[in-house]
C-alpha cells in the first residue's frame, strides 16, 4: 500500500501544537532523511514499511482538495505490514507524525552541522 501526504506544514500547528517555519521544516526533514528514515506506527520504532519519496514543496500545491503552502514537507511511503494496511483502510490511522528530539533553534542545528 503506497500512501502520500504532508508531514509538516509551515506556520500551521501540528498535532502537538508546535508551529514550525519553512526553514526549520527543511532542517527537520534533512535530519529525518539522513539519520532516521523509519516508517513505524505510534513511534514504536518497529518498521512497517519504507520511504519512497521525501521532499519539500517549492511552490504552493493542491493535493487531494487541499492547498499547501511552499515549504510543506511531503512523503510517500510503502506500508508493507498487512495489519497496518487494514488499520489504515479502516480509518484508524489518518496522517503522518514524526518523532523528534527538537532542537531549540535553527542556529543550534547549524552548530550541529545539519544543513
Amino acid at each position: 500500500m503506497i500512501l502520500k501526504g504532508a508531514v509538516l506544514i509551515p506556520d500551521i500547528p501540528d498535532s502537538g501544537g508546535d508551529v514550525l517555519d519553512e526553514e526549520t521544516i527543511r532542517k527537520v526533514s534533512l535530519i529525518f532523511n539522513r539519520q532516521v528514515n523509519l516508517i513505524d506506527v505510534q513511534h514504536t520504532l518497529q518498521s512497517v514499511g519504507s520511504i519512497l519519496e521525501s521532499y519539500i514543496t517549492d511552490d504552493e500545491i493542491h493535493f487531494l482538495g487541499n492547498t499547501y503552502p511552499k515549504g510543506t514537507w511531503f512523503v510517500s511511503v510503502d506500508v508493507t505490514d498487512p495489519e497496518i494496511q487494514d488499520a489504515i483502510r479502516g480509518g484508524e490511522y489518518t496522517g503522518f507524525s514524526i518523532l523528534a528530539a527538537p532542537y531549540r533553534s535553527v542556529e543550534e542545528m547549524k552548530r550541529e552541522g545539519v544543513e
